[in-house]
């Protein structure tokens, strides 16, 4: 009879036992709405094809069974399917292992954050919580790691499922792929081509007339030099500056040798004149015109330089004389000009080589003139271009697509260039960038490989290179392209990496490295989803015209500021440029706040 009183009053603890942690694990699921979850940000924001989630979970007192294990593992629900997130483990004071310990008494806090793969179907989405909790000893010798396994323990309850987000903000993929900078290689046209050229005349020593049959005039070099000046004056082209200077060698008597300087370059002047009338008026003969009509009224700016010490001492310093440094230094000691100048008088009679090939060429005059390479017209230019290609040099042809800013001339000269000089990877390049603008990728694209092919690793071929790519959505192959023209130091580049920043969830560095520019699409999202709003709204503004896209963006930007006019202002632009925004802002967290207004629906609807 005892033994068997023993036993009932055994049954009735242990039933005691069990139903005490049923009801406390029940007592927990009744007040799970006392339990809080902060979700940052919220709704859910999507950066770098990464949904991160992190809740901050507050746990009032006396809610927390102390012999209770719980399995917290939120899920994103979404149209078609839901994705697990990880789990974590919270106990109570009296179990034991691993996982946050929560106090009966006093409640406490639990962080918690995961990130997930973005689906197009978690813009539209709800993160629900419904924790398990079972009795520690109920999972004895069981490997509990999830809400699954949990749910398998005896006596597990559920706390309830609530939804603690809502939608996931995609504000980030609004990128406008289809405007990269694109680049143009420029042409190296000058609007004026200097042609220096340089003649001298050489003098008897102590003379200052022109003798032609002296040797040092007579040379092959000096001979060539005077005919191709001569030459040029023959072509009638303008002349920006002539500068006629004279020297004297400098072991003469330095105010003879002045003298000398001053009149070897009148001679030179004359000379000089001389031969321009002469080739002026032969002009003007086979031009049937008036030598005056075409004569270049232009006066040299003369000056007689003296005697020529620094170019003595450094042609003997260059000669092959063995002595040469010992001579330097013996008429380098010399501070008296006279003393100096006779020292040199005594080394010509020792040293042969200074009389007869060092002293002579520096009794010299020396006439440079800037001649100026005749130019067409730009109008002549931009017309050629356009009708006879093929009577342009290249970098007239390219410097033609400077002068209109008709897209579709500024095309057709580019092609011109490719046929007319296919040797040259700029008209590819170049017809490849405009063909991009439209949009036209796949006729770009076989320019930018035959460009490619002419000049490889080329920085804006290869930056447009990674337009194409990223238009299409190919960011491995945009990123590669852009990276490698970055290295060339092409700037469009790095800009265009900024899209990339975008994609990736740096908006700071998009911001960096899109900032150099204004008025750009680009720019303002980088701006906004780096938390600069105002920035981006006068980013976005300046923009002329702004752009459908870009009044969506100044919509979401209103949004995000509580500005409930400002936005439906916006959208309304936004949906009136394109009706396909209809849809887009309906489903758009960014306006959640709005979607049951009245001005909003029939907006968007």
């Amino acid at each position: 009879m005892k033994k068997a009183q023993f036993l009932g009053v055994s049954v009735v603890l242990g039933l005691g036992v069990l139903f005490s942690s049923c009801e406390s694990l029940k007592k927990m699921a009744k007040n799970h709405a006392s339990v809080k979850y902060e979700v940052t940000p919220s709704p859910l924001e999507m950066h770098g094809d990464k949904v991160k989630v992190a809740i901050e979970g507050t746990i009032p007192a006396k809610y927390f069974w102390t012999k209770a294990i719980l399995v917290f593992q939120p899920t994103l629900k979404y149209e078609g399917g839901q994705q697990e997130l990880k789990p974590i483990v919270l106990r109570g004071l009296k179990t034991e292992g691993q996982g946050t310990v929560i106090n009966n008494k006093t409640g406490g806090k639990f962080s918690y954050s995961d990130e997930v793969a973005y689906i197009p179907q978690m813009e539209e989405c709800q993160l629900v919580v419904n924790p398990v909790g079972y009795p520690e000893k109920k999972a004895a010798g069981m490997d509990v790691t999830n809400q699954e396994q949990a749910a398998t323990v005896a006596k597990n309850v559920k706390m309830g499922e609530r939804s603690i987000a809502v939608g996931t903000m995609v504000t980030s993929t609004r990128i406008d792929r289809d405007h990269s900078k694109v680049s143009i290689v420029p042409d190296k046209y000058e609007k004026e081509t200097v042609i220096p050229h340089t003649a001298h005349i050489y003098y008897l020593v102590d003379t200052y007339n022109l003798n032609w049959r002296l040797e040092l005039n007579k040379a092959a070099e000096a001979k060539a030099a005077i005919k191709a000046l001569d030459s040029l004056f023959a072509t009638g082209m303008a002349m920006k500056s002539v500068s006629i200077k004279a020297w004297a060698s400098p072991e003469g008597e330095e105010s003879r040798n002045q003298n000398l300087s001053d009149n070897r370059a009148k001679t030179a002047t004359k000379y000089f004149n001389s031969a321009y009338d002469k080739a002026v008026k032969a002009l003007a003969r086979k031009m049937k015109v008036k030598a005056s009509t075409i004569k270049q009224e232009i006066t040299p700016n003369v000056e007689s330089m003296g005697e020529d010490w620094d170019k003595f001492l450094a042609d003997l310093r260059a000669s092959d004389i063995a002595e040469k440094n010992t001579i330097v230094n013996v008429i380098s000691s010399h501070q008296d000009r006279a003393a100096r100048e006779q020292e040199i008088r005594n080394m010509t009679v020792i040293y042969k080589e200074i009389e007869d090939d060092i002293l002579p060429p520096l009794r010299r005059a020396e006439i440079n003139v800037e001649f100026l390479e005749p130019k067409k017209t730009d109008e002549e230019i931009a017309q050629l271009s356009l009708t006879a290609p093929d009577s342009l040099k290249l970098e007239e042809l390219l410097y033609a697509a400077t002068l209109t800013e008709d897209k579709e001339n500024q095309l057709k000269i580019y092609l011109s260039a490719t046929t007319v000089y296919p040797e040259d990877f700029r008209g590819f390049n170049n017809a490849a960038a405009l063909y991009i603008e439209k949009q036209e990728y796949d006729q770009a694209q076989t320019l930018l490989e035959t460009a490619n092919g002419l000049q490889p690793n080329n920085g804006e071929v290869l930056n447009n290179l990674g337009a194409i790519a990223m238009a299409k959505g190919d960011d491995d192959n945009a990123r590669a392209n852009f990276e490698n023209a970055i290295k060339t130091g092409n700037a469009d580049a790095a800009f265009n990496m900024g899209m990339l920043n975008i994609k990736d969830g740096d908006y700071a560095k998009a911001v960096s490295a899109m900032g150099g520019e204004k008025c750009v699409y680009n720019l303002a999202l980088a701006q906004l989803l780096n938390g600069q709003i105002d920035a981006a709204k006068a980013t976005l503004n300046c923009m002329s015209p702004v752009s459908a896209d870009g009044h969506y963006l100044l919509a979401v930007c209103a949004a995000r500021e509580g500005n409930k006019a400002e936005a439906i202002a916006a959208l309304t632009k936004a949906v009136a440029g394109k009706a396909a925004l209809k849809a887009q802002a309906q489903k758009d967290v960014e306006f959640i706040s709005l979607r049951e207004d009245a001005e909003f629906q029939s907006v968007v609807r």
